[in-house]
């Protein structure tokens, strides 16, 4: 049985902006005290749940404990695996194809592992996330998963429907603007927030010679941060852009529960 559960916003900075004019910063760090004490939590828990199954941990920090990845240790990153996959996909007259990818800067991910799952298990691709291809060819609808540790195959759902949304809402779409996190301090006065570690969905969608691209920053998803409400909250969770990629994300879910993707080999 796998449990995955991910920490975000570990060290997280706040900045303030008045049009284009910073007017305040906070930062929040964790100092060495802290995280002395998480790691005398995490001692106390790992030990607990030892003793009932085999657990494989894995911490990573971005920007955060100066301990991110080395990409050039790995034999593969994720962008040039995607481009040469839509290169591939190009080759065979595929003009209509979907990039998705959702990823977090800044936490911890924690990870156990029945003995089956743990002889499979591979180190690189638990800090970076898969990418997920979407594409049209020959009226049917398929998907594939692109990871640094294996290649995956290609998977048919006709039944998928966000091609079916995209296709009547696509020039909605297109002109979707996602806005920032905004509060306002009085009647005339509106103050922009943003963090430096947050999690982000990023959508590219290439029809024929048209490139539609949609990033979301969960944090301008907030309704609200520290009792400061969020005013473009109802504008962005509303957007056509905003529900493909909750469909996007439930077909994700869905296929990964129902093992859809099979390993055809390691890289």
């Amino acid at each position: 049985m796998l449990f995955s559960k991910a920490i975000t916003r570990a060290s997280v900075g706040r900045f303030v902006l008045s049009g284009k004019n910073a007017i305040s910063f906070q930062s929040i760090s964790i100092t060495i005290r802290a995280r002395q004490l998480f790691s005398k939590e995490i001692f106390y828990y790992l030990k607990f749940i030892m003793t009932k199954r085999i657990l494989f941990l894995f911490f990573f920090f971005f920007n955060l404990l100066g301990n991110a990845q080395n990409n050039s240790e790995i034999k593969f990153n994720v962008e040039d695996l995607v481009s040469n996959y839509v290169k591939k996909l190009q080759s065979r007259k595929i003009d209509t194809i979907c990039v998705y990818e959702s990823y977090c800067v800044g936490g911890v991910k924690i990870r156990y592992l029945s003995p089956s799952e743990a002889e499979d298990f591979c180190m690189e691709d638990f800090p970076n996330n898969p990418v997920y291809i979407f594409w049209i060819e020959k009226g049917r609808k398929k998907l594939t998963k692109i990871s640094i540790c294996a290649k995956y195959n290609e998977t048919v759902d006709d039944d998928n429907i966000f091609w079916h949304m995209y296709f009547p809402n696509k020039d909605i779409i297109e002109k979707d603007e996602i806005k920032q996190f905004a509060y306002k301090e009085s009647q005339n006065q509106i103050y922009h927030l943003m963090i430096d570690h947050s999690c982000q969905q990023n959508l590219k969608i290439s029809i024929g010679n048209q490139i539609i691209e949609k990033r979301f920053d969960s944090f301008n998803l907030e309704k609200e941060d520290n009792g400061k409400i969020n005013i473009n909250y109802d504008h962005n969770i509303n957007l056509k852009s905003k529900r493909v990629i909750d469909i996007l994300e439930k077909t994700i879910s869905e296929a990964e529960k129902n093992n859809i993707f099979k390993k055809i080999k390691s890289r």
